[in-house]
C-alpha cells in the first residue's frame, strides 16, 4: 500500500540518518517526525483564530485581514506561532520509539498500517512561521511572510484493504476498486500580502501571492481491487506513487521493495535549502459588513502547484495474485467469500506489492481551502461567530464548522470558547485567549479543551502558541480612557520636571 510504503521510506531514512550524521542529527529528525507524526492526525488547527481578525497569524487564513495588523509588526520564529495537534498517535510514537531503539521488523511496520486502515481520512496541514512582518501604509496594508509547510492527506480504509488485513472480513465485492488517494509534501513558502479597505467601513478585500520551493512531496493514485477471470479471482494494484525525497530505492529479483538508503552526498542543507522543486499559489478573501454588528467573512487560500523536478521516484503498482481455489466457500460472480476459520497469516499476498520504478518530473495541486464565517456583535464586548471550512481534494475533501463565542475581559484581553466538528472529529471544544499590548502580543489556544479536562473522551487533541512584536509605535502622550468618562483621555505627566 502506498502508505506502508511511504512509513517505511520515511522509518529508513530516519535510521540510516541517525548511524551517518550524528552531529545534525535533531533538525533532520525534526522534520520527518512532523511527516510521519502527521499520518495519525484527522484536523487542521486554528480554526478559532478565524473569527478574530486582529489575531496576528490569522491572515494566513484570511488576507482581508492584513487591516487589522498594527502600523508595523514583526515575529520571529520560533515566537511567531508553534503549533501541536494529535490524536490516535500511539502507533507511530511506539513505531518512532523502536527505529531509535534500532529495533524495526516488518511486523512492525503491518502494526501500524493495520492500526490506521481501522480509521478514516487523515489530514494534517502543519504550519510554522519563519518570518512574518506587517506594514500599514495610505496604500494599503502589506504582509511578508516566510513559512514552513508539512501537510498529509490520505484515506485508507475500504473493503480492499480491510480484506487484506482483517480475517474477520470475510466477503469483498468483484470488479470494485478501491482508492488509496494521498498526498504528503513538505514545502517552503515565501508570500506577500495585500489588503485595502475598498468600501470605507464596508468592504475589504485581500490577496496573497506565494511562492514554494518544495523539499519533500508524495503523490497517491493507486487503486485495488478483485477481478474475476474465468474462474479465478485475481487481487490486483494497479496505478503510480509519485515521490520526490532525497533517496536510492532498491529492488529484490521478485521486484519487491528491497531496500530504502539516502544518497551518499545526502546533507540536511541541501535538503532544507533544495529550490529545485518550485511552485506558485494565491490566496483571496473578503470581509463584508452587511450591518454596523453583522460582517461576513469569506477566503480561499492555497490555489496552487508544485512542479517536482529533482529527487524523483515513480513507484508503478503492477501486482496481481491468484486467490487460492481451495480457500474460498463461494462461486458468486459478484462477491468473494473465504471459507470460514480462513487467516490471512496462511497466505503470503507480497506478490500483490510487486513494483517497477522511474524517474519521471511531475506535479502536485495543493489542497485547497475554503472559509466562510458569519459574525455578530450580540453585546458591546461579546461576539458570536460561526466558522465553516470545507478543505478540497481529490477523492479526499472534507467539511468541518465550529460555533464560538468572543468574549473582551479588557480592551486588550479576551477570550473564546464554543463548540467544533473537526472532519469526523465530534468531540471538541476550542478555548484561545489573546493578550494585545501596546508593544506586542500574545496568544494561546487549545483546539479541544477536553483533551486537557476528559483525555480519555478526546479524540483530537492540540495547543498553538506565539506571540509578535509591535515596532516603532507612535508614543502616546494621552492615558486610557475610563469607562465613566469615555470622551475624555488625561494627558500623561512628563518624567522630568524643570527644578
Amino acid at each position: 500500500m502506498p502508505i506502508q510504503i511511504l512509513s517505511l521510506i520515511n522509518m529508513k531514512l530516519i535510521y540510516n540518518y541517525i548511524k551517518c550524521e550524528r552531529k545534525v542529527k535533531r533538525l533532520f529528525l525534526i522534520v520527518f517526525y512532523c511527516l510521519v507524526f502527521a499520518l495519525n492526525i484527522q484536523a487542521q488547527t486554528n480554526m478559532v483564530f478565524y473569527s478574530i481578525e486582529n489575531q496576528f497569524n490569522s491572515s494566513n487564513l484570511n488576507p482581508a485581514y492584513i487591516t487589522s495588523q498594527k502600523q508595523f509588526s514583526f515575529s520571529i520564529f520560533p515566537l511567531s506561532g508553534i503549533n501541536i495537534g494529535y490524536n490516535n498517535q500511539k502507533p507511530i510514537k511506539d513505531m518512532i520509539t523502536k527505529i531509535l531503539q534500532g529495533d524495526q521488523t516488518n511486523s512492525d511496520f503491518r502494526e501500524v498500517f493495520n492500526g490506521m486502515i481501522k480509521l478514516d481520512l487523515f489530514y494534517q496541514k502543519l504550519e510554522t512561521p519563519l518570518l512574518n512582518l506587517g506594514y500599514n501604509s495610505n496604500f494599503g496594508s502589506f504582509n511578508f511572510r516566510i513559512q514552513e509547510n508539512i501537510q498529509l492527506m490520505t484515506v485508507l480504509n475500504g473493503g480492499f484493504s480491510e480484506f487484506l488485513t482483517n480475517s474477520s472480513s470475510q466477503s469483498i465485492a468483484v470488479n470494485k476498486p478501491q482508492l488509496f488517494p494521498a498526498q504528503a509534501l513538505h514545502y517552503r513558502e515565501y508570500s506577500l500580502g495585500y489588503a485595502r479597505e475598498v468600501i470605507k467601513n464596508r468592504l475589504t478585500v485581500g490577496l496573497r501571492a506565494k511562492l514554494y520551493f518544495g523539499k519533500l512531496s508524495m503523490s497517491s493514485n493507486v487503486q485495488g481491487e478483485v477481478v474475476k477471470e474465468n474462474n479465478d479471482y485475481s487481487l490486483q494494484i494497479r496505478n503510480q506513487v509519485k515521490i520526490s525525497v532525497p533517496l536510492n530505492i532498491t529492488l529484490d529479483p521478485d521486484s519487491l521493495l528491497s531496500l530504502v538508503e539516502l544518497p551518499n552526498d545526502f546533507s540536511v542543507d541541501n535538503y532544507m535549502m533544495n529550490s529545485k522543486n518550485i511552485g506558485v499559489g494565491l490566496d483571496i478573501g473578503m470581509t463584508y459588513k452587511i450591518t454596523p454588528d453583522l460582517v461576513l467573512s469569506a477566503s480561499m487560500t492555497d490555489l496552487g502547484k508544485i512542479n517536482w523536478k529533482n529527487n524523483l521516484n515513480q513507484i508503478t503498482f503492477y501486482g496481481d495474485y491468484k486467490f487460492p481455489q481451495e480457500f474460498i466457500s463461494s462461486e458468486d460472480n459478484n462477491i468473494l467469500t473465504k471459507k470460514n476459520g480462513f487467516s490471512n497469516e496462511t497466505i503470503d499476498f507480497t506478490k500483490l506489492y510487486k513494483i517497477k520504478v522511474d524517474e519521471s518530473p511531475y506535479s502536485t495541486n495543493l489542497p485547497v481551502t475554503f472559509y466562510a464565517a458569519l459574525k455578530y456583535r450580540l453585546y458591546p464586548k461579546f461576539n458570536v461567530c460561526a466558522v465553516d471550512r470545507f478543505v478540497s481534494s481529490q477523492s479526499m475533501s472534507f467539511n468541518s464548522f465550529s460555533l464560538t463565542g468572543i468574549y473582551d475581559i479588557k480592551n486588550n484581553l479576551s477570550i473564546s470558547s464554543g463548540y467544533a466538528i473537526l472532519g469526523k472529529s465530534y468531540s471538541n471544544i476550542p478555548f484561545s485567549i489573546l493578550y494585545t499590548g501596546k508593544v506586542c502580543q500574545y496568544y494561546l489556544e487549545t483546539d479541544n479543551l477536553l483533551s486537557l479536562i476528559v483525555p480519555s473522551t478526546a479524540e483530537f487533541s492540540g495547543i498553538t502558541f506565539g506571540m509578535c512584536f509591535f515596532l516603532f509605535r507612535n508614543k502616546d502622550e494621552y492615558k486610557e480612557s475610563q469607562e465613566y468618562l469615555p470622551f475624555y483621555r488625561e494627558k500623561k505627566r512628563n518624567r522630568t520636571s524643570k527644578k
